[in-house]
């Protein structure tokens, strides 16, 4: 599925109003603040595939793990040469192991570079599932996939907001084996949107290391879970800013925010509605 990416370098200037000449002249123009890094999320939606949430991969083989027990040939049958018995066996050695969690699609991908969009970003997903399987149609239950819009935004050292980037991360959830366990696929983060201000370029990458793959259920009933890490390199002649936010995905739907840039937005709006309170109270009359 291809989508069109509106990604916008702002000569000079970046959504609030034109900087001066005087501002790009000051080196602090082209000083990232890291300190101001901010995510909010815009929109929580499930159900909404349609509106850019990528469809369940469709029944088809898995790349292999190195080793292990597999899971027939791929259509539910027998393996090749194999004898009767032999499916049973496997789905109960995969029974076995269904808590052994790991992510057999992307572990690392480019979204944007230097303000570019990558082709067919929208085929890299991560996902969550039982060691030895081998084909999709092995897992079901599966959710509508789930998406949350969020925004990302840094400032310079004049406090001018220079970068400003809309992406949705989506995922879809719950899918089982035999009535057992609730594992992920379609583990995705999309650019939807780029704006930088002159002399500013970012770049995105996402990374689900396999260190954050794990069970969080129990051995009976696995719930998967993982990590995805979406890293952000802002670039200017005089300074590059290198940082990542982390988002935890479970089986069961659950998805949490982790790291400062969330925490900042939060602070941001919790001053915001203060200072509105404030100056609301210093303006009224009591009679």
């Amino acid at each position: 599925m291809k989508k069109n990416i509106a990604f916008a370098a702002a000569a000079v200037a970046l959504l609030a109003g034109a900087a001066r000449a005087s501002d790009i002249s000051d080196p602090r123009y082209l000083l990232p603040d890291e300190n101001s890094a901010a995510i909010e999320e815009m929109t929580s939606r499930r159900g909404d595939g349609p509106n850019g949430a990528p469809a369940i991969p469709p029944p088809g083989e898995l790349p292999k793990p190195p080793s292990g027990p597999q899971l027939g040939n791929g259509d539910g049958g027998l393996p090749q040469g194999g004898q009767p018995g032999d499916s049973l066996n496997q789905v109960n050695q995969v029974v076995s192991t269904l808590d052994n969690i790991v992510n057999l699609a992307d572990k690392i991908w480019t979204l944007i570079e230097k303000n570019q969009p990558v082709v067919n970003i929208s085929v890299k997903y991560a996902n969550a599932v039982p060691y030895g399987l081998s084909h999709w149609s092995q897992l079901q239950g599966w959710s509508s996939p789930a998406t949350k819009k969020y925004s990302f935004s840094m400032k310079n050292g004049l406090g001018g907001q220079v970068v400003k980037v809309t992406y949705q991360v989506h995922y879809t959830w719950g899918g089982n084996y035999n009535g057992k366990g609730k594992f992920l696929t379609g583990v995705a983060v999309e650019p939807l949107n780029v704006e930088t201000a002159w002399g500013y370029k970012v770049s995105l990458a996402s990374e689900v290391p396999d260190s954050t793959v794990a069970n969080v259920g129990s051995s009976d009933n696995p719930i998967a879970a993982m990590q995805v890490q979406l890293k952000w390199t802002v670039h200017t002649a005089i300074k590059d800013v290198t940082s990542k936010a982390i988002y935890y995905v479970r089986g069961d739907g659950r998805l949490e925010e982790m790291g400062s840039p969330f925490e900042k937005a939060a602070e941001a709006r919790t001053s915001a509605r203060v200072e509105a309170a404030s100056a609301s109270i210093t303006g009224s009359t009591f009679d």
